[in-house]
């Protein structure tokens, strides 16, 4: 019998380290777009620990399509892996991790990420 390892993880600390910012690689410029206009959203999304949380995401909803897999505790599971995730930004944003320029620069890179998806998102509830 195959059995998975649970999808949780946990991801206490929030801390920059220099590891994780040498060891990324710098985004190769998209064909459509150019140079990306997220830089600081990109080093978020390349730190080790945010690919962890990303990668457990992922797993978790292809256990969602698995017929083996019980619905409910792999949404539950999900659900508890996002909130632990959100209530660790909310800590390191409030002890001080991030720059107040960087928070406003991380919240403008993903509120021009989000536009476009928000306003297809808007027009396709108003044709129904």
């Amino acid at each position: 019998m195959d059995i998975k390892p649970e999808t949780l993880i946990s991801v206490d600390c929030m801390e920059s380290d220099e590891k994780d910012h040498q060891s990324t690689s710098p985004k190769v410029p998209c064909m459509s777009h150019g140079l990306s206009k997220t830089p600081l959203l990109d080093r978020e999304l390349q730190r080790s620990q945010t690919r962890e949380v990303i990668h457990a995401i992922s797993s978790a909803l292809n256990e969602l399509v698995d017929d083996k897999k019980c619905t409910k505790c792999t949404v539950e599971n999900l659900s508890t892996l996002l909130t632990e995730h959100i209530r660790n930004l909310r800590e390191a944003k409030q002890n001080g991790q991030w720059s107040k320029e960087d928070r406003k620069l991380l919240k403008a890179e993903t509120k021009s990420l989000l536009k476009p998806v928000k306003k297809q998102l808007k027009s396709l509830w108003k044709a129904n």
